[in-house]
């Protein structure tokens, strides 16, 4: 053996061991050529946790997501949606913020507001899995909100579609208007507003996808569509998050065309000020592949992580509600509610005797009972504080008329359940209601409070919420709460104040990145702006609260 080769033995043998590490480390990583323009950060991510110095919730920013997916899978993901009402997930990767997150899933989300940008679902606009009751009629070129040939669900027999101004309107809706320019809050579109191009009508009055006059998807061109969708960062990576997160929703405008999408982050924002747990929310670019950045909102999810922030040391079981959940009392089998909730935690235990035990008590209770008991099975506080925000700020598409969008969770120390807000981005009239919804919910006006607007639109009188408000005792609690938001959210403008720091965050932000058409994004901003003015005035002519 030569001198030399046995001077470097030693570095040839430590050669040896750092390759034998890399190919054990990342014989199984996909190694993918990534270039971009439109990301000016970028890092590589590791396999469990995570984290960036610009923080995922951060509203003061207008984050960046670009999402790394073959046009194959994409393809296949709309096309199984709209051919089976599956959303299923597709391998991707995602860039937050500059931070690369590779292997995660990705696949579309919502109901009304995925139906409207991509239409299909496996059957017709509005609540999946069930069929047209018998004497249903459709005016001409719209579609029935339930699938061909499928079971109705529970509660929903009678379901009547609105058909205003062509004949009579369904019971307890007979005086409702739908406002003009329903793809506004409640009102005109705003003066000098200027449709952009490829929205159908004029001045934009209406255009949109849910329309309260007949539930039709009115369609606008390709470009401005936005899709909503879920990223899962543990789907193919056991452990994988992203600043604690395991999964965010990234969220379009809902049922009708929005450029500014306030609703939602305004609508938290107030939940917050006024001591109710709200997602928390923010505005991003977002962007596949190389296609241009679009501005979303970025939600994070009711989930186990959310429960360990807002309800600390507690141990229970998470319900979420869909269209129609109107807690009504269906006997002792878990099948009989599987068209109204879903398990959310423990799913593998398969509990559901807390939530059917509440609702039986709901159902069975007399008076007395009711009142004595509630307090002792439900957090009364939070949900008239609930009902007190929904009403307030207007969102029908909640349990104050779609009965959806909320959760229930149940603590099983306490032996008591919770009322979570959920899903604000129909708020603020924008799926129905306007400046002058009653605050009032026993006298149902307009047909819009305590689930009659629900009772249009396939929600169903809700059993809580209806025995609540009949109640003296609950029903003043609940005009405590009124004022209590009030204050919190109307009597110093935090609400128009928060609208102006919002557009001034994104009209900055456009200025390099071409999120938005300004002119449209402007009048949509004056448009909620104008709203939450004239609801105030609304609110406090009503007597209802005080200045």
């Amino acid at each position: 053996m030569s001198l030399t080769l046995k001077r470097n033995l030693p570095l040839m043998a430590l050669l040896g061991v750092l390759v034998a590490a890399l190919v054990l480390g990342l014989g199984s990583q996909r190694i993918i050529a990534y270039t971009t323009s439109t990301s000016t950060r970028l890092s590589t991510a590791g396999a469990n946790d995570v984290s960036n110095t610009v923080a995922l919730f951060d509203d003061g920013v207008v984050h960046e997501i670009q999402v790394l997916m073959s046009e194959q899978d994409y393809d296949s993901m709309i096309a199984t949606y709209q051919q089976t009402g599956e959303k299923e997930y597709f391998q991707a990767d995602v860039i937050i913020d500059g931070v690369r997150i590779n292997d995660v899933g990705i696949r579309l989300r919502g109901n009304a507001s995925l139906r409207t940008a991509l239409g299909g679902g496996g059957g017709g606009f509005g609540i999946a899995g069930g069929g047209v009751p018998d004497g249903v009629q459709f005016p001409e070129g719209q579609t029935p909100p339930f699938g061909d040939g499928q079971e109705i669900p529970e509660g929903m027999q009678g379901f009547q579609p609105p058909q205003f101004g062509q004949g009579e309107a369904p019971e307890g809706i007979q005086d409702f208007q739908p406002p003009a320019g329903r793809g506004f809050q409640g009102g005109q579109p705003p003066e000098g507003f200027v449709a952009p191009d490829g929205v159908e009508g004029e001045g934009g009055a209406g255009f949109g996808g849910f329309q309260p006059g007949g539930m039709e998807r009115q369609a606008i061109s390709e470009e401005l569509i936005k899709i909503p969708f879920m990223i899962k960062f543990d789907e193919y990576v056991d452990g994988q998050t992203y600043q604690g997160y395991s999964a965010i929703a990234i969220r379009n405008y809902g049922t009708s065309y929005d450029e500014a999408m306030l609703q939602e982050p305004i609508s938290n924002y107030a939940a917050s000020l006024a001591g109710l747990p709200a997602t928390e929310t923010v505005f991003t670019g977002f962007s596949l592949n190389e296609d241009a950045e679009r501005l979303y909102v970025v939600s994070e999810l009711v989930d186990e992580n959310y429960l360990a922030k807002h309800l600390p040391g507690t141990v229970g079981v998470l319900y979420k509600a869909d269209v129609g959940a109107s807690l009504s009392y269906a006997g002792e089998e878990p099948s009989s509610y599987a068209n109204s909730f879903s398990q959310e935690t423990r799913v593998n235990d398969a509990d559901m005797k807390p939530l059917i035990d509440f609702i039986r008590f709901l159902d069975e209770a007399d008076d007395a009972t009711f009142e004595a008991e509630l307090p002792e099975r439900l957090d009364v506080d939070a949900f008239a504080s609930y009902l007190a925000i929904n009403a307030m700020l207007v969102n029908t598409d909640s349990m104050l008329g779609m009965n959806n969008n909320y959760y229930l969770y149940y603590d099983e120390q306490a032996e008591k359940m919770t009322v979570l807000l959920w899903d604000t981005n129909e708020s603020l009239s924008k799926l129905g209601g306007n400046v002058s919804y009653s605050l009032d919910l026993s006298t149902q006006q307009a047909g819009l409070g305590g689930g009659g607007m629900g009772r249009g639109f396939g929600g169903g009188s809700n059993t809580l919420l209806s025995r609540f408000i009949a109640n003296d005792t609950f029903r003043a609690l609940y005009q405590q709460k009124l004022q209590e938001v009030y204050d919190a959210v109307f009597a110093n403008d935090a609400l128009t104040e928060k609208v102006d720091a919002y557009a001034a965050l994104v009209l900055a932000a456009n200025a390099d990145r071409g999120l938005v058409d300004e002119q449209t994004y402007t009048a949509a901003v004056e448009s909620v702006r104008s709203f939450l003015e004239q609801r105030k005035e609304y609110v406090l002519s009503t007597g209802l609260v005080s200045d």
